[in-house]
């Protein structure tokens, strides 16, 4: 690397603080927060979808390798006014691109990538090439208003016009079928996207790096689906905000140990086996980022060293809550879905008895099966929802509620709650003092 170069990226990327956004599952602002308090990152939730914090960017690659509820870790870069595409041009020409976006291997400029075109909020699919970017644009009470024009001119900027854009791949963004795999490793030779978000409202153009390149849900494994797939990092969500809501009510009732330190989590409708790995994960302390390529391994700011110190020689293991998991679904083709992913996920070098799936329906669960095998009993219920499923929602969520009001005797147990659907509680005929609702965006 060029000397001169590497003393800019030391002086204005590495040795001083950036602000950051860490994007959340919408619903899980506070949950997100403080997860990344817990890695030692003061974070303050904006109730859009997303956290705010100011670190060195070390502190954002702590955010990227350990966060298991985020979905980006976005870097500021800029913030300028732009009236028009004069002044659009002239500011996105004054960004050292060359301290953000990595050099192509053939023409040797850290400020001209080979680029592949995604405009607007199409976002980029696996085939790219390496060096590839994607430009993202919103725009809202702007005189700049069209997104499409706004991507085409930042693009000749950092491009510098020399090399014609491709067109981004359809249906890059469709929903895994039945079965598919997701999550899957890339093909060799390729590596994530450089993803750069940029927004313009009231005239103020704001411009942000990904760090990530794909979104975070993904853990770098393959991954089998079923039916209505349910996002890694919003079912992570929901497992710690239960933890958060026996934490809290532990304090309430004055306990010594207001740490939930075992629990027994069941999840009776398992599907892929989303929630089962997930706290499965954290009982065993993976770190969810540790199998991953990002986009922050191939920007000029990367360290190696620093990396690896992160991902293998931390003294912090996040969320090491231990947990009994119980995995059932009526399916056998689900529990086979659900092996098939224990078996090529990192716990099946590690601790693969932790998720063991078994074919028993929901409503087959007595009272003894709800007895915690150890500290307190978690339900996780990820039912049916949704127009492409053809089910009789009302009924089977009445018909769970009626179960779990029989099989546990005090209705009041089921109190505190997180829904997916806004009239869950109505339609199970169970309380909730907390509800949240939440997109699976899938």
């Amino acid at each position: 690397m060029d000397q001169n170069l590497e003393k800019r990226l030391k002086r204005q990327v590495i040795g001083k603080p950036h602000r950051f956004w860490a994007v959340a599952p919408l619903g899980f602002e506070a949950t997100l927060a403080r997860e990344l308090q817990g890695f030692g990152i003061e974070a303050a939730p904006t109730n859009d979808g997303k956290v705010e914090f100011t670190g060195k960017i070390t502190d954002a690659w702590k955010a990227v390798a350990y966060s298991r509820i985020a979905n980006r870790i976005m870097m500021h870069i800029a913030d300028f006014k732009a009236e028009n595409f004069r002044d659009l041009e002239k500011k996105a020409a004054e960004i050292p691109w060359e301290l953000y976006l990595p050099c192509h291997p053939e023409r040797g400029s850290a400020s001209s990538p080979s680029l592949l075109r995604s405009l607007s909020k199409r976002s980029a699919s696996k085939g790219e090439v390496e060096g590839s970017i994607s430009i993202h644009v919103t725009c809202k009470h702007s005189r700049l208003y069209h997104s499409d024009a706004v991507a085409e001119r930042l693009y000749k900027v950092i491009e510098g016009g020399s090399v014609p854009l491709a067109a981004a791949p359809a249906g890059a963004s469709a929903t895994p079928s039945a079965g598919a795999p997701r999550n899957a490793p890339k093909a060799e030779g390729n590596v994530p996207p450089q993803n750069i978000y940029v927004t313009l409202i009231d005239d103020r153009c704001t411009v942000w790096l990904d760090l990530a390149g794909e979104e975070l849900y993904k853990r770098g494994h393959e991954r089998f689906v079923n039916d209505a797939p349910l996002k890694e990092t919003l079912a992570a969500g929901m497992i710690l905000e239960t933890i958060e809501i026996l934490r809290l009510r532990a304090a309430h009732s004055a306990q010594d140990d207001t740490a939930p330190a075992n629990i027994t989590l069941i999840d009776p409708m398992a599907g892929s086996g989303t929630f089962s790995l997930e706290a499965a994960y954290m009982a065993s302390g993976l770190i969810p980022g540790k199998c991953r390529d990002f986009a922050l391994k191939h920007q000029p700011a990367f360290k190696p060293a620093t990396w690896n110190h992160i991902v293998n020689f931390t003294s912090h293991t996040p969320h090491s809550t231990s947990h009994t998991i119980v995995t059932s679904d009526i399916s056998e083709r689900a529990v086979e879905i659900t092996r098939h992913n224990v078996e090529h996920s990192p716990l099946a070098t590690i601790a693969p008895e932790l998720v063991d799936p078994q074919v028993r329906d929901f409503f087959s669960y007595k009272a003894e099966d709800f007895k915690p095998l150890a500290g307190q009993t978690v339900i996780l219920l990820n039912p049916p929802y949704g127009k492409r499923l053809n089910f009789d929602a009302p009924k089977l969520y009445a018909k769970i509620g009626k179960h779990l009001q029989n099989e546990c005797g005090d209705g009041n147990r089921f109190k505190d709650g997180i829904h997916i659907a806004e009239d869950a509680p109505k339609l199970v005929e169970i309380s909730a003092t907390k509800k949240k609702k939440v997109v699976s965006n899938l």
